[in-house]
């Protein structure tokens, strides 16, 4: 593994932590009576939900990729 790809390693876990924890407060924003009073700070919410939930898809699938190919280097 490179060099960049060892530090993106180590970096994932932190996004992804925050990622879930941004995820949780969408979904607490979400619960809210008054957000769906507001039709524009619904469609505000929900569009962060969707930017949200595939950077928490694409960083999983990073992750996972970047750990296979530490393992398979590690077996070397």
């Amino acid at each position: 593994m490179s060099y960049k790809e060892n530090q993106e390693l180590a970096a994932l876990p932190a996004q992804i932590e925050a990622l879930e924890k941004e995820e949780g407060e969408i979904a607490a924003t979400l619960a809210l009576p008054e957000t769906y009073q507001n039709p524009e700070r619904l469609r505000e919410v929900q569009a962060r939900a969707d930017v949200v939930s595939a950077s928490l898809t694409k960083a999983y699938g990073r992750w996972e990729a970047l750990e296979e190919k530490a393992a398979q280097a590690a077996d070397f």
